[in-house]
């Protein structure tokens, strides 16, 4: 076996067997709470389909850190199990799509059952894994199948490592910008009283909701938070995260992957941070909401895969051939030029209801809204249409490399024979 291989291995062996381990760990304790609550009837309804929730997410994780696992361990002993092409893959999916249809309508009526802590949980994970599942096969049709130990090792190393360091980078980054931003609210005139009562608004459970709306809307009147905004969501989150998100597949840079091979490890990437990123933004649901949020995550699932597939194209573009530096760079470009438009249209369809527009402006805050929400489905089209446009092209080179060379020379025959 390769040396390569070997340190892999063992690394994918103890992160992917300590995040499990810690992720089971932690879902047990939820359940526990979760169980005792329950039997106690002392935590509100909300609160436990909550707790029910993330027990189920982490145990997903869980159970996802397993083939990683078991993987590691047969590579180490030197049986590497072999590429399996599916070609059911993508038919198997798209079947699965028609199910998920069913899931998303079935979604606010368990959602404001009584028995949404018990049936809630395993439909959150279900309506979220069968989208992401079959952009994955969408984006493999056609193309040589990946080892097993490469896709579930990307898997691990994402959800166990990526999506944390992501985390803390971006709690960084978000604690700098608010100490600047405090450092500037403080020179506005009654900027500190205005965010003072909005903190003892929220501090308090008795608050009207339409009180907070009120707050919120003030404070969303003053330029320099909404630049503030705009400058995290659609500058500094998109560029960390089309940064670190392929960091799995930098585990491979030393068997010169083809650009196939460095797309569609991007796209495991992607859909490892999707998942777990739209499971916890679904961990709350509970309220009657759910099934917007969850229309919602699948657009920002596919976004995550595709730009990450992208950026790993490039890079594994530019480790082949240094001329193909450039290409890199301009796959990081167009990765955060789309992630950046759909934080910048997901933000403003988010604030439209705080805002209150100058008079005489042309739009109305539901008509500005509303053209966030339609230019996000656009976006998802746009996606759609370029997965699509990769899949084709990365299909084409791959048949044309696979096309042996014939020689035009007459003689040529005649000199072998």
């Amino acid at each position: 076996m390769q040396t390569g291989a070997s340190w892999r291995s063992w690394l994918l062996l103890i992160l992917c067997a300590g995040g499990g381990l810690a992720a089971f760990g932690f879902s047990f304790l939820l359940f526990v709470t979760s169980s005792s609550a329950l039997l106690s009837a002392n935590l509100p309804v909300p609160n436990l389909v909550s707790f029910m929730n993330l027990a189920w997410v982490t145990a997903l994780v869980g159970l996802l850190c397993v083939p990683g696992v078991v993987l590691s361990i047969h590579e180490l002993r030197g049986r590497t199990p072999p590429a399996r092409p599916s070609r059911r893959g993508f038919l198997f999916a798209s079947a699965g799509m028609l199910v998920w249809v069913g899931l998303v309508l079935l979604f606010e009526p368990v959602e404001t059952s009584p028995a949404a802590w018990l049936l809630l949980p395993p439909l959150v994970i279900l309506s979220t894994l069968i989208p992401i599942w079959w952009f994955f096969e969408f984006a493999r049709r056609g193309l040589h199948a990946a080892p097993p130990g490469r896709t579930w090792g990307l898997v691990g190393f994402s959800l166990v490592f990526t999506l944390p360091f992501t985390l803390i980078v971006s709690v960084l980054a978000l604690f700098f910008f608010l100490l600047l931003g405090g450092v500037f609210l403080s020179t506005q005139p009654g900027m500190a009283e205005q965010l003072s009562l909005y903190a003892r608004l929220l501090a308090n459970p008795e608050t009207d909701p339409q009180v907070i709306m009120d707050a919120l809307a003030g404070l969303f009147q003053h330029p320099g938070l909404i630049l503030i905004a705009l400058t995290l969501v659609t500058g500094v989150f998109p560029l960390l995260e089309e940064l670190l998100k392929p960091l799995g597949v930098w585990l491979f840079a030393g068997e010169r992957l083809s650009p196939a091979e460095g797309f569609l490890a991007g796209v495991v990437c992607g859909g490892s941070f999707a998942l777990w990123e739209n499971l916890t933004a679904l961990s709350t649901a509970g309220d009657g909401s759910g099934t917007i949020t969850l229309l919602g995550r699948v657009g920002t699932g596919l976004l995550h895969m595709i730009t990450a597939g992208i950026v790993s194209w490039g890079m594994v573009s530019a480790w082949r051939e240094r001329r193909h530096l450039p290409r890199l760079a301009g796959a990081y470009l167009a990765a955060f030029a789309l992630h950046s438009l759909w934080n910048f249209f997901g933000l403003f369809a988010g604030i439209a209801p705080f805002l209150q527009l100058p008079e005489g402006f042309s739009f109305s805050v539901d008509s500005l809204g509303n053209s966030s929400s339609i230019a996000l489905f656009l976006l998802v089209i746009l996606n759609l249409i370029l997965l699509l446009w990769i899949n084709t092209r990365l299909r084409r080179q791959q048949a044309a490399q696979a096309i042996p060379l014939v020689s035009l020379d007459p003689y040529q025959k005649d000199e072998q024979a």
